[in-house]
């Protein structure tokens, strides 16, 4: 009779611990699905700020941009025959 109270015991007592354990989990689970939903997010924000930022460069370096910018902001101008060097 004992032995009997004593395995209906361990077993709700073993029930109740796996219960507790799959709550845990799936808890675990829906924390990991928000900071993948999260980070994904993060990363296409990454990308697409990228992206500008390789879109601004290309304008920048255009060279066209930059031979105005020579002339007329630096004062420079394309070398004349005697100013190159040779090796």
């Amino acid at each position: 009779m004992i032995s009997r109270k004593i395995s209906t015991a361990l077993l709700l007592g073993s029930v109740a611990l796996m219960a507790t354990a799959q709550v845990w989990l799936s808890h675990l689970r829906y924390e990991l699905s928000l900071e993948t939903s999260r980070i994904q997010k993060e990363q296409s924000e990454l990308k697409r700020e990228m992206h500008q930022l390789n879109l601004e460069l290309a304008s920048l370096t255009r060279p066209e941009r930059l031979r105005k910018i020579a002339h007329v902001d630096l004062g420079m101008a394309p070398p004349l025959p005697m100013q190159v060097v040779r090796p």
